[in-house]
């Protein structure tokens, strides 16, 4: 955390409190239960198979359609911002509710949906009003997501945890990938996604289904006999009270959200120089998401086991500060397969640290209000993307007055370099909330 101490006495100690008590309870588990595991596992991989067989071409096919870089950061933007931007709301309704699971499982089933609308549709800007939805739909279940894995996950071995579903997550990734974008284009060629899209969004409907069955044999722990949280009875205008009382998490929040704009500004720039500039082809493109979900496989539940034996913060750095190298080494990219040596690099160091931030974030968040704590977090952060993502496009369209598209781009990319390998010193402020045995 940013701080070791809250502004309000009285929350610090209860803070402390809640982590005390919950290594004392989770003193002889080591794990969660089988039927938790199952469930959490499958959905993660469930959902990154689904979101692999279509989101990675959204973009794609917008360019096909001869989408600018204003409209690409558009679709970028919109995705950005209302994938977060709702979350305050349904986290507090599953606080209210005492109940994550519904908006797990309701969220899990209907994203999807609205992509297979891209089968229709003329014109790029129509795609910013499906990917608008999609991107509300997740949200409906993103608080509650984090939220039970907080309330799940015992404090002490969090960081291995978390770790087991984002590898989960990336292992649904490149299963994904591979099948939409290397297996279907060997097998039909040239193959247009846009008149094919319905297979992987039906595919990806009938496997979000299958993995969210599981969640039937989990019960709510909030609602668990012997639960000692209580139910959430305080106005909302307070409970916001409480969460920017918390220091720490406030700092993490702003920390996070300020460089998350310049971490999205490169977005629709990676997307130009990998279709517009090397003239990427959607085998190209899938490998490079292949790359990137190895490397987490690889990476991740390595990083996972150091976060919860010396501590989140040095690799909440690693994972912020390796960012700047993805925009600095894709300006001297002049071949695809240079950008597969820029992923696995890059990436390798982002997977190591990525388990690291997860369970800060986790170890920052009290259980009973951990719906709008997350939903927080989410919104500023969405805000920020949003505005990243159309400040990149924009950026590269005004260039694009006095510059050749190629040269406007590497102006964008060296600047966004320089910013983000400024920006990630400030995490160097944080401080743990939790102490760490091998931890000097």
């Amino acid at each position: 955390m940013p701080d070791a101490k809250i502004e309000d006495f009285s929350k610090e100690i209860s803070l402390k409190e809640d982590l005390i008590e919950e290594e004392l309870i989770d003193e002889d588990e080591q794990d969660i239960k089988k039927e938790e595991a199952v469930a959490l596992y499958s959905r993660s991989m469930a959902f990154s198979i689904s979101y692999g067989l279509v989101s990675p071409f959204v973009s794609f096919i917008a360019l096909t359609m001869g989408a600018t870089a204003g409209i690409l950061a558009w679709i970028q933007a919109i995705a950005n911002l209302l994938r977060q931007f709702l979350d305050p709301i349904f986290g507090r309704l599953s606080d209210i509710s005492r109940r994550r699971i519904p908006f797990i499982v309701v969220s899990t089933v209907t994203w999807i949906l609205p992509y297979a609308f891209l089968f229709w549709v003329k014109s790029p800007l129509y795609i910013i009003l499906i990917v608008a939805a999609v991107n509300i739909l997740m949200s409906l279940g993103n608080p509650a997501w984090i939220a039970l894995q907080n309330e799940l996950f015992p404090a002490r071995v969090r960081g291995k945890l978390t770790g087991r579903v984002t590898w989960f997550g990336s292992f649904g990734s490149m299963i994904a990938t591979l099948f939409t974008g290397i297996v279907l284009t060997y097998a039909f060629e040239d193959i247009d996604y846009q008149q094919t899209i319905l297979i992987p969004v039906a595919l990806g409907l009938i496997i979000s289904i299958l993995a969210v069955i599981p969640f039937r044999k989990i019960e709510e722990p909030l609602l668990r006999v012997g639960a000692t949280i209580e139910k959430e009875t305080q106005p909302l205008r307070e409970n916001l009270k409480e969460v920017f009382r918390n220091k720490p998490f406030r700092k993490f929040v702003i920390l996070y959200s300020v460089f998350g704009i310049f971490w999205t500004f490169s977005w629709p720039l990676f997307s130009i120089k990998q279709v517009n500039i090397l003239h990427a082809n959607p085998v190209q493109i899938a490998i490079l998401e292949i790359v990137f979900s190895v490397t987490s496989l690889l990476f991740i539940l390595l990083g996972a086991k150091v976060a919860d034996k010396v501590g989140r913060t040095k690799l909440v750095f690693l994972n912020r500060a390796c960012l700047f190298l993805f925009p600095l080494l894709y300006i001297f990219a002049t071949e695809v397969w240079h950008l597969y040596l820029v992923h696995f690099l890059v990436s390798s160091l982002f997977s190591f640290g990525f388990a690291g931030v997860n369970a800060y974030i986790l170890d920052l968040v009290p259980k009973k209000n951990s719906g709008l704590y997350i939903g927080v977090l989410s919104m500023a952060t969405g805000i920020c993307y949003f505005i990243g993502t159309l400040l990149g496009g924009y950026f590269v369209e005004i260039l694009l007055n006095w510059y050749s598209l190629e040269v406007s781009l590497t102006i964008a990319l060296a600047f966004v370099s320089g910013i983000r390998f400024l920006l990630s010193f400030m995490f160097l402020s944080l401080k743990e909330v939790k102490q760490f045995s091998n931890k000097k």
